[in-house]
């Protein structure tokens, strides 16, 4: 073996040399390929990233442009044709107003509207029907205003027991003394109804000491009626009351007219001054 290296040493070892270059070329030849690939997929890799980025930008565009478009009610690219056709004369402002607005706004309106009207209409047919007795005797109060030329019913049928006098002093049995009398004394049996004189609203339900529960109408243009010596009344302040509607029952006399006995109390005044009832009554 050592004869055969002395005599081909150099043979073997240039082999060998050789055999490590081309090993060494082969390793770098790999390596700068392989540096080549990784080079070309990574340009590659760039290039699709760099389009993917692109098309997600536009999308992105095309949605910012619908939520935009959603939010002020108006679509940019109709907006900006119609602003073309508009510069070019082949569109009028004038046309929106017989076509309504780009996004339908218009005829939301209009059916807005339409609803609108036609709601008054529905609740009126809602509404029950007002009876009937009620609103008759409610545009009588309202129309009666009372004046001289109205008749008012007596609230109670008997005797006059005492008369109006403003003018001159009358006497009072049961007082023993002489005043004025600016009401009428209608003698009447307790328990019995006591009518309204004529249409009104009761203006107060009150207790005197002389009177007794007082009840005072409104009559309208300034005429007022007060019916005292009254018990179980039947209508309080506010109500609407027709003429000959039962407004209580006669009481038993206050202490100031116990010689007198039982009676209805009746006074009409005029702008606040009493007036003789007689002058009214029928």
């Amino acid at each position: 073996m050592m004869s055969f290296f002395r005599k081909n040493g150099f043979y073997v070892m240039a082999l060998v040399l050789i055999a490590g270059i081309l090993a060494i070329s082969g390793i770098a030849g790999y390596i700068s390929g392989q540096s080549e690939r990784n080079q070309a997929e990574n340009a590659a890799e760039f290039k699709d990233r760099a389009a993917g980025t692109a098309s997600n930008e536009a999308k992105l565009a095309e949605s910012e442009a619908a939520v935009a478009d959603e939010m002020t009610g108006y679509n940019a690219d109709l907006v900006q044709k119609i602003l073309s056709m508009i510069e070019n004369g082949t569109l009028a402002l004038e046309d929106f107003e017989e076509e309504g607005s780009m996004n339908g706004t218009a005829e939301a309106s209009a059916k807005d509207a339409a609803a609108a009207e036609n709601e008054p209409a529905e609740a009126a047919e809602d509404e029950p029907e007002a009876d009937t007795e009620e609103a008759e005797m409610a545009g009588n109060v309202l129309n009666a205003g009372y004046s001289s030329e109205n008749v008012m019913s007596w609230p109670v049928r008997g005797e006059v027991i005492m008369d109006y006098s403003m003018d001159k002093t009358i006497y009072y049995p049961t007082l023993q003394e002489y005043k004025c009398n600016p009401s009428i004394l209608i003698q009447s049996e307790e328990g019995t109804d006591v009518a309204a004189a004529f249409s009104g609203t009761v203006a107060d339900v009150y207790h005197d000491a002389q009177l007794g529960t007082v009840v005072e109408m409104s009559l309208g243009n300034g005429y007022e009626a007060y019916y005292g010596q009254l018990e179980n009344v039947d209508v309080a302040v506010g109500d609407t009351v027709r003429q000959g509607q039962i407004i209580g029952t006669v009481s038993t006399p206050t202490r100031f007219y116990s010689i007198e006995g039982s009676h209805l109390n009746f006074r009409v005044t005029r702008d606040g001054e009493p007036v003789d009832p007689l002058d009214y009554l029928d």
